[in-house]
């Protein structure tokens, strides 16, 4: 035999296997078991549908919260924030050279006497 007939013989087989399907009568599903279905059907939507979600809350507070991104951007903004200040009190040897470069000699002042903390002398 060759491929050709092969391939023919194959091919009346699952014609005939095709035909046999189509003809054979597919009985109904029961009553009961549709009824479950729809049930089982409508508990999934049920349970797939989104909670109610809570007003929008409005205000000043509220508007500057969303433009400053929630949770992520004031966080973010904390955290420089946190830095910028240890940065200011005590400066990485690294920066100090960098900053001289940039802005020349650094000047201290002070704020207070050493005598006079609490500003009580007159």
């Amino acid at each position: 035999m060759t491929d050709k007939d092969l391939s023919q013989t194959e091919d009346q087989m699952l014609e005939a296997l095709f035909a046999e399907a189509r003809s054979a009568r597919v009985a109904d599903p029961s009553e009961a078991l549709m009824q479950a279905i729809l049930g089982d059907a409508a508990d999934a939507l049920e349970a797939s549908r989104p909670a109610p979600v809570a007003a929008a809350r409005s205000g000043f507070l509220a508007g500057l919260w969303a433009a400053l991104g929630g949770v992520a951007g004031v966080s973010g903004l904390a955290t420089a924030t946190a830095v910028g200040v240890w940065f200011g009190v005590a400066p990485p040897a690294g920066l100090d050279g960098l900053s001289t470069a940039i802005w020349g000699e650094s000047v201290s002042v002070s704020i207070f006497s050493a005598d006079d903390i609490l500003g009580l002398e007159g």
